[in-house]
């Protein structure tokens, strides 16, 4: 009985340490965005004297942090911004999507672009199966930590090298979007992360 307590305690520990290295590298992925913090809905834009000057209206948020053995960690962001008017800014709507190398301190690399055509964040659409993303044992590979934040929804999942046929989709996309940042940012950390 005294074990299971101390395993469970253990995973606590480290469930928490994860949410807590998650947190940082939101704030540091936000502060890279220019904005206050990772949330949707509104979001205000302060200037440097900390004067509202702008409102931008944030739809939804996925981030997934990629760990990979003897590689390194990095991770392949998405921000859906809805259309809006703010005074005299009128805020099209568009999707920020980017890649980043992660260490200690949150985020250190990183590169985004913007894209007109939301329709291209293939992510957004699938549907995974949250029980069954993994059979057999894992010893080493890739890990990923998946944030989601929406008007509904706001969920941390983590998930050791998936092996599903949905999951392996996913995984495929993820790579697919990860690799053709990383070679746009021209970053050599960013391209070995992804290749």
């Amino acid at each position: 009985m005294k074990r299971q307590y101390e395993r469970q305690i253990d995973n606590i520990d480290i469930f928490f340490n994860s949410f807590e290295y998650f947190q940082l590298l939101e704030r540091s992925l936000a502060t890279n965005l220019g904005l206050t913090e990772l949330k949707s809905g509104v979001q205000v834009i302060r200037d440097k004297n900390g004067w509202r000057e702008n409102e931008k209206s944030i739809e939804y948020i996925w981030v997934v942090q990629i760990s990979r053995s003897f590689v390194g960690w990095g991770g392949v962001f998405a921000i859906k911004f809805n259309e809006n008017i703010f005074r005299e800014h009128s805020n099209k709507e568009e999707l920020f999507q980017g890649v980043f190398i992660s260490n200690n301190n949150g985020i250190g690399n990183f590169y985004s672009e913007i894209l007109a055509d939301t329709s291209q964040d293939i992510i957004r659409h699938f549907n995974l199966n949250l029980f069954d993303a993994k059979k057999g044992v894992t010893f080493d590979g890739v890990s990923y930590n998946v944030r989601i934040i929406a008007l509904n929804i706001n969920t941390f999942i983590q998930v050791n090298n998936p092996n599903t046929a949905d999951w392996k989709r996913w995984e495929t996309e993820v790579w697919t979007i990860g690799s053709k940042l990383a070679k746009k940012s021209n970053n050599k950390e960013l391209i070995s992360l992804f290749e």
